[in-house]
């Protein structure tokens, strides 16, 4: 009997990536093999087809069928999540807490290997503060910083942290990425980069220049910025 292509686990029609058989990209490197399944995971994220010799025939990443279920698990299915220790794009760096951007009530510890481990708030009235690193109080809507990436207006864009600017994030097609700027700089989202930003209080030299420096003073609506000439 005749199977129709719609009734099979994974959804061919779609377009993707697929490679031939090479001697070099037979699931070795990485743990994985066919293992006696015709479909299998070549990766953490990607999917293996096998012919009945064991070898691999083609390969497709899970995130070019769908954006929201990157990783590969079990029998070559794609899904949101995965037991695979592989780096975060919500971690910048490792062993600290960064907030997850599309929730202001969860963040991400970001282990040694960035890995990231998902923490929720002790209850909506909190939200995380990344200088301080802790939980505090929310006192005003816009404490609470959220966007969602997964909206087409959102996407392959660049936007600062409201609440602390040294971080920033892209929204990109496989999900939120997290950066982070240097010490004493935030993101300047109409120019796409870091530029110097009072942060704290006190004197800082301004580079490449002698005998300036900018000077950092706590004014009624917070941190101002002064030059010294």
């Amino acid at each position: 009997m005749a199977v129709s292509q719609d009734s099979l686990p994974i959804v061919i029609a779609r377009q993707r990536t697929t490679v031939n058989q090479s001697d070099d990209d037979d699931g070795g490197s990485t743990g994985y093999t066919c293992n006696k399944k015709r479909i299998a995971c070549g990766s953490c994220s990607k999917v293996i087809i096998c012919n009945h010799l064991e070898e691999n025939v083609a390969s497709y990443e899970c995130s070019s069928v769908d954006p929201l279920r990157p990783y590969c698990t079990g029998d070559g299915v794609c899904a949101s999540d995965t037991e695979c220790e592989i780096p975060s794009e919500l971690c910048p760096t490792n062993e600290y807490f960064y907030p997850v951007p599309s929730n202001c009530s969860e963040v991400v510890y970001c282990g040694d290997k960035l890995e990231a481990t998902k923490y929720v708030a002790p209850s909506s009235s909190y939200v995380f503060d990344f200088a301080s690193q802790k939980w505090v109080v929310r006192k005003t809507a816009a404490d609470c910083f959220q966007i969602n990436c997964a909206t087409s207006t959102m996407m392959n864009k660049f936007f600062a942290y409201k609440p602390n600017p040294q971080l920033y994030f892209y929204c990109a097609t496989s999900g939120p990425m997290t950066f982070t700027c240097k010490d004493n700089e935030v993101f300047n989202e109409a120019k796409r980069l870091c530029e110097f930003g009072c942060t704290k209080e006190g004197d800082f030299p301004i580079p490449g220049v002698d005998n300036r420096y900018y000077a950092c003073l706590l004014g009624p609506n917070g941190l101002v910025r002064n030059f010294d000439r």
